[in-house]
Parts: C-alpha cells; sequence; structure tokens
C-alpha cells in the first residue's frame, strides 16, 4: 500500500536532491548500491557505481545546455516491499535560468528500490519514466509557431 514517506527516506531523498542540484558527484554516488539496475524506455541496464561518477558530469551538461538551475522533488510516496526493500514513485519539477527556453515544462518521474542494510537506504533501481534526452531535445525544439517568418 502506498503511503506517505517515512522520515529516513524523506530525508534520504532530500539529501537526494541536494546532492543533485550542488553537484556533489560523491554525495549523489554514495546513495547508489555499489552496481544498481538503472531503466528507462530505452531499456535497463546494470551500473557499477563507477560508471555512475563518469556519467554524471556529462549529465550536468546537458542539463546546463538547458540552463536548468535545480530540481524540486514535488510528489514522493513508498511501498513498503519487506523489511530490506522499499519503492518509492517520485516527481520533479525543474527550475530553468529562461522559463521560455522549453517548448514545455520539463517535469520528470522516476521510481526507485531502496535497499535498507546496516542503518543506511542505497538505491538498487533507478527507472527515469522518460527518456530524459528525448525529452530535452522535444522541448528544445523551435515550435512551429516561432519558426514562422523566418
Amino acid at each position: 500500500m502506498r503511503q506517505q514517506p517515512s522520515d529516513d527516506v524523506r530525508e534520504f531523498f532530500a539529501e537526494f536532491e541536494r546532492a543533485g542540484n550542488d553537484n556533489d558527484i560523491q554525495a549523489v554516488i554514495q546513495q547508489f548500491a555499489e552496481v544498481f539496475l538503472n531503466a528507462d524506455p530505452n531499456g535497463a541496464q546494470p551500473v557499477p557505481r563507477a560508471a555512475l561518477a563518469a556519467a554524471l558530469p556529462q549529465r550536468k551538461a546537458l542539463f546546463d545546455s538547458i540552463g536548468l538551475l535545480r530540481t524540486h522533488l514535488t510528489a514522493i510516496t513508498e511501498t513498503a516491499l519487506d523489511e530490506h526493500y522499499v519503492l518509492v514513485d517520485t516527481q520533479w519539477s525543474t527550475e530553468l535560468r529562461d522559463p521560455g527556453a522549453l517548448s514545455g515544462p520539463l517535469d520528470l518521474t522516476s521510481t526507485f528500490v531502496l535497499r535498507r542494510e546496516a542503518g543506511t537506504l542505497r538505491i538498487v533501481f533507478y527507472l527515469n519514466h522518460q527518456d530524459i534526452v528525448a525529452r530535452i531535445r522535444a522541448a528544445s525544439s523551435p515550435t512551429p509557431e516561432a519558426t514562422q517568418g523566418r
């Protein structure tokens, strides 16, 4: 049954949001298991922490290219799966330097499976419900109205 997040899950995602917005790569990767499953509409693959650390600067560059300043957690629910695992559904909004730079909002939805172990939480499964690169490309494309009269 879905419910409001427990204190430890709420704190975990507050740190996840902070670390991502501050580009604190070490803090971000510590929130993931040594190897986790990453999924999006294009498929799923196991990702070692070292590969995540290498990919985070590229993700930041992508977000910088559209003037993304911050992401904000706007909704969170959790479902306890057992004493070790919790499923967490999240929604995120973006704050852009120039809100008119994109043809529409860049709201993101993600699902996580966290593992509780020795008093800590780690991400073992991370699902982006949208292809972020494709969403950014689509939102960055000029609208037909913007290209008329050129």
